[in-house]
């Protein structure tokens, strides 16, 4: 693998900047929003080029994907590029009562189902054990360069990352104008390793 781009580059902030997590979300939303069908293209090819190579490059058996939501970038290109690599694939699912989150190994974002009352679609089977993860790619709102991520609010991903080895790389994706030094910042909030955005992959730190 080709050495990384380093640092991951910062955006311009938001003005004003906002003064807490929901204020960010809402910031990182409308530059989602506001990106075109070229650019959400060119993301969806960067994750399917950049992740795909990195998996391979590692020998990983088994990578965590997600499938996403609203403006979230795309990760179908990815999953046919690691299925056809022969590298398997995982997807979130939420316990019932939505306290945590597993990785479920299933055949590729066409067997996602929708969960119930909700807009996210889902794996069924059972779940993997964390430690059969390989590598994971993470839905993020926003990101600081030195790799402190900003996820919906849920604390899904802050609670199961730490469950993972820890060689396993957290990969985040970021819209390249959703890196900014956000803040206020917690403990809590899972740090990532690599930030592939629209303009490829790059080391966090």
């Amino acid at each position: 693998m080709t050495a990384l781009p380093l640092p991951l580059a910062p955006a311009a902030l938001p003005t004003p900047a906002p003064a807490d997590k929901a204020g960010w979300r809402a910031a990182a939303d409308g530059a989602l929003r506001n990106r075109g069908p070229a650019q959400r293209k060119a993301h969806a090819a960067a994750l399917a080029r950049h992740v795909a190579a990195l998996a391979q490059a590692r020998d990983c058996r088994l990578v965590a994907l997600y499938a996403p939501i609203g403006a979230e970038p795309e990760t179908r290109d990815l999953a046919n590029a690691l299925v056809v690599a022969g590298i398997g694939v995982c997807y979130p699912r939420l316990l019932p009562d939505g306290s945590a989150m597993q990785m479920v190994p299933c055949a590729g974002p066409s067997a996602l189902q929708p969960r119930p009352r909700s807009r996210l679609l889902e794996p069924s089977g059972p779940a993997c054990d964390p430690a059969e993860v390989d590598l994971v790619l993470v839905p993020t709102v926003a990101l600081s360069p030195d790799g402190v991520r900003l996820g919906r609010g849920g604390g899904h991903y802050d609670r199961y990352l730490p469950q993972l080895r820890p060689d396993v790389p957290r990969v985040a994706a970021v819209a390249a104008a959703c890196v900014w030094q956000w803040a206020p910042q917690e403990t809590h909030d899972a740090r990532v390793g690599l930030a592939c955005t629209e303009n490829g992959l790059f080391a966090c730190g």
